[in-house]
């Protein structure tokens, strides 16, 4: 399910294969260890221990909570992450992406921050409603399978119950300025999938970054674990796509508008703005 790959060689195809569902891996390279490497020095600043291990400290909420505020205010690692997309031969003009965030996963998924905190089964489209993202994701330190993302590959065009036709990103952007954090910060998933549904974990090394659209129906692994996990994510979204109805389906959003802006232009910094705006 997952492809192993170092360069796109023909990028319309490549944003076909994923609007399709799927799943492209990254292989390590100079920049995307550089990025690994630049973000633990940033950590070490806060934490100076061994990244799988930060649970065992009586204090692990509040050092996740800081570190995931302070790492998003740095900007080395968008500028080392742009050099990634020149390479791989995906960015060019036009192209935009939201906030990049280091989440902390934690080893027995009990803590109330959202980003430091094990996330439910979603799909990210069903916070914007914009079906030309594309996710990455890569692991900061080892990864385990009882710590890890997990995707439920049947249903990428199998339509399940959530909660897009109450949520609204607005609403949860205003209670995040209050720092109130009991509106969810995602549509949620409102019916439990069957025991017995095909489950792919995602098992890849440091460097290696996942590459996938915001349609799939993913989430953290469920089980309890040895191992905190540390993890960085990004959302693309590209003009040429919007232009063109490149997309992944709808299989399931029910939000009454589009949310483009929290994507930025990459060069520029000037918002995303839909036709239809």
């Amino acid at each position: 399910m997952f492809e192993p790959i170092d360069k796109i060689s023909n990028l319309s195809e490549f944003k076909e294969d994923v609007f399709k569902g799927k799943i492209f891996v990254f292989k390590k390279s100079e920049i995307t260890l550089k990025l690994v490497q630049e973000i633990r020095k940033n950590i070490l600043i806060e934490y100076d221990g061994q990244l799988e291990k930060l649970h065992l400290l009586d204090n692990c909420e509040e050092i996740s909570s800081k570190l995931v505020t302070n790492l998003k205010k740095i900007p080395e690692f968008k500028k080392l992450f742009k050099i990634f997309l020149e390479e791989i031969k995906f960015f060019h003009e036009k192209s935009y992406w939201d906030q990049f965030r280091v989440r902390v996963a934690p080893a027995q998924n009990k803590f109330s921050y959202r980003e430091a905190s094990r996330i439910s089964s979603h799909r990210d489209t069903w916070g914007t409603n914009i079906h030309q993202q594309i996710n990455w994701w890569a692991p900061i330190s080892s990864i385990s399978e009882t710590n890890t993302m997990i995707f439920y590959p049947d249903y990428f065009a199998r339509a399940v119950k959530n909660s897009t036709s109450t949520w609204d990103l607005n609403t949860y952007l205003e209670h995040r300025k209050r720092e109130d954090f009991s509106y969810p910060s995602a549509p949620q998933l409102l019916e439990e999938l069957p025991s017995d549904a095909n489950v792919q974990s995602v098992n890849i090394e440091p460097g290696e970054i996942l590459c996938f659209s915001g349609c799939h129906l993913h989430s953290s692994s469920k089980e309890e674990s040895d191992n905190t996990r540390f993890s960085y994510e990004i959302r693309t979204i590209c003009q040429d796509d919007l232009d063109n109805r490149r997309e992944a389906p709808n299989t399931d959003c029910d939000l009454q508008w589009q949310f483009p802006k929290i994507f930025r232009n990459i060069d520029d910094n000037s918002p995303l703005k839909l036709l239809a705006e």
